[in-house]
């Protein structure tokens, strides 16, 4: 089933509260427990500012919800370790992203996605794909998702920008048949909603954009631009101002600045030298190119942004 909403912090929420719910609809509605991890994006609203691993996002409001959690984004070991301490039957879902994006574009490490979904599985803890940022192509290798790229098999998945290409505002949460089951079996008013959730307008702008990604080929597009990013954006890690580059998975990249402080100069000095772009995380420079951007295009790119930070 398909839940339709008007952005992705409106999709991370929405999953939220379904979780929770479908837990108390089987007969288990002391499992409320949501659990995400450190560096994590998950919007601006209450669950997902509760949810993400950004102290700064959070400071000032005390707390906006309770029983959230987080990890360690790269450690499956650890969410292991949470579940143990407080329990399964506590445990109502965790939220990952396949890709961290606005916490600072953060690769998954070698088998983590595939472990922590074990994981989930094994102590019956719904597993959530966030994927307001790899969804829709992005993640490149020729998938649509990332949870088909990797077999995730998500118990929900959460989306938006790639729906309509960030023309209109619109999201959507994929709920797998399980979690949806008791909602249909009759006697059962799930009370939530959104004013523009499933816009005509919106809906017929994501039409045109998914026939345009499929009648253009541009999955094939966003699988050839995770290549050709890692190629142009590697060398500048060379740079005395770069700690780090973070690329190789997917149309997004990160050029880690060694000096955070610096993000913003670095911002504007990219922008004096052609190059639009922000600051994600700490000090990181964020990539996420159109999918028609060619190879020729992507050079060009890496050169302006090594002349900006040289």
């Amino acid at each position: 089933k398909i839940f339709f909403t008007s952005g992705g912090s409106d999709s991370v929420d929405t999953a939220a509260k379904l979780a929770r719910r479908y837990w108390t609809e089987v007969g288990k509605p002391e499992k409320t427990l949501l659990v995400g991890r450190t560096k994590a994006y998950h919007g601006m609203h209450v669950a997902g500012t509760s949810l993400a691993g950004i102290p700064a996002n959070h400071d000032g409001y005390g707390q906006l919800m309770p029983d959230a959690e987080s990890v360690g984004w790269d450690d499956a070991k650890s969410l292991l370790g949470l579940i143990e301490r407080v329990g399964a039957d506590r445990v109502a879902a965790f939220f990952c992203e396949p890709i961290i994006g606005a916490g600072g574009v953060y690769l998954p490490p070698e088998g983590y996605l595939a472990e922590v979904r074990q994981i989930c599985r094994d102590h019956d803890v719904l597993f959530v794909a966030d994927e307001v940022v790899t969804g829709f192509g992005r993640i490149g290798g020729d998938s649509w998702f990332a949870s088909s790229r990797f077999d995730l098999q998500p118990d929900l998945m959460t989306t938006a920008k790639g729906l309509t290409s960030g023309y209109v505002p619109m999201g959507a949460v994929f709920i797998a048949p399980r979690i949806a089951e008791p909602f249909y079996a009759g006697g059962v008013w799930w009370r939530h909603g959104y004013t523009y959730g499933g816009h005509a307008g919106a809906a017929a702008a994501a039409m045109a954009n998914l026939d345009i990604i499929e009648r253009e080929g541009l999955l094939a597009e966003a699988t050839r631009l995770e290549t050709d990013l890692a190629t142009a954006l590697r060398p500048l890690a060379d740079l005395d101002a770069v700690s780090e580059v973070r690329t190789g998975l997917g149309a997004v990249s990160a050029v880690q600045l060694a000096d955070p402080a610096r993000a913003q100069d670095a911002v504007a000095a990219m922008r004096r030298h052609g190059v639009s772009g922000r600051a994600a995380g700490q000090g990181a420079l964020q990539i996420s190119p159109a999918f028609v951007m060619s190879t020729a295009e992507v050079g060009d790119l890496a050169s302006r942004i090594g002349d900006a930070l040289s």
